[in-house]
């Protein structure tokens, strides 16, 4: 099982940082989470070129403006695309990759109906834009049987959306996307929390930083987010918040 996590600092909305991994992969699938505040304009996290030991990132501002803006950190994590299980494994999840033909936005939450490899109880996802076939920004989402609902152990859409942008058309975009069993264990050397947190979050214009606690980690280096439903018929997407955005609780 090929996997890895870690953070790239210093990416701008200027040009591409190309990020170089640990591992070969035949199939990666990347998602990635920029970390800012609130003083930041919308940012969202594109990646391209995702192949083989290394994949390109750069983060895209989503109110209109071309001004260039310092450099962000991403935080991301990397699995070779495929279905793997607690018995054989040690891990019960899946990585998958498609091409998304759907762009949602404020006026329609559809997303793409996908079906589970495995069986979960409690599936995280998490999933990313993986290329960069327009040059307009979308951002990934998931949902289960509703815009409003988390993805469940038996309904799972999941797409790409652009939010309140008046330009709803966009090309095709490779989607990767990540299912997990919610819960803690280890893929290789790595311990991870996995769990979909309540349904607690507001906007970046309300009273950030909103908080989850964590545990069983002694130590923590990395997190990626990814928004689960839609509340807000605008549209949002997940952050990492604030200068040190992760502890072990």
């Amino acid at each position: 099982l090929l996997f890895e996590t870690d953070v790239v600092q210093g990416v701008t909305n200027t040009g591409w940082t190309t990020v170089t991994l640990g591992n070969s992969y035949n199939s990666m699938v990347v998602v990635a989470s920029p970390n800012y505040s609130n003083t930041s304009p919308p940012l969202l996290a594109r990646v391209r070129n995702a192949a083989g030991s290394s994949f390109e990132v750069r983060v895209d501002r989503a109110d209109g403006s071309i001004a260039p803006i310092g450099g962000v950190d991403v935080y991301y994590t990397v699995v070779e695309e495929g279905v793997y299980t607690q018995a054989q494994h040690g891990v019960q999840m899946e990585a998958v990759k498609f091409l998304s033909t759907v762009t949602d936005e404020n006026d329609s939450w559809v997303g793409e109906s996908r079906s589970y490899s495995n069986t979960y109880s409690n599936p995280v996802v998490v999933g990313q834009v993986m290329s960069y076939n327009d040059t307009d920004y979308s951002v990934f989402w998931a949902r289960g049987s509703s815009r409003m609902e988390p993805p469940s152990n038996s309904v799972l859409h999941v797409g790409k959306h652009v939010a309140e942008d008046p330009d709803t058309t966009r090309a095709d975009e490779t989607i990767g996307y990540i299912v997990i069993e919610a819960g803690s264990g280890s893929i290789g050397s790595v311990n991870y929390v996995a769990a979909l947190g309540a349904d607690s979050i507001a906007g970046i214009d309300d009273l950030p930083p909103y908080s989850y606690s964590l545990s069983g980690l002694s130590s923590v280096s990395t997190a990626i987010v990814s928004q689960a439903g839609m509340d807000g018929v605008g549209g949002g997407w997940a952050v990492l918040y604030g200068p040190d955005p992760i502890t072990p609780t």
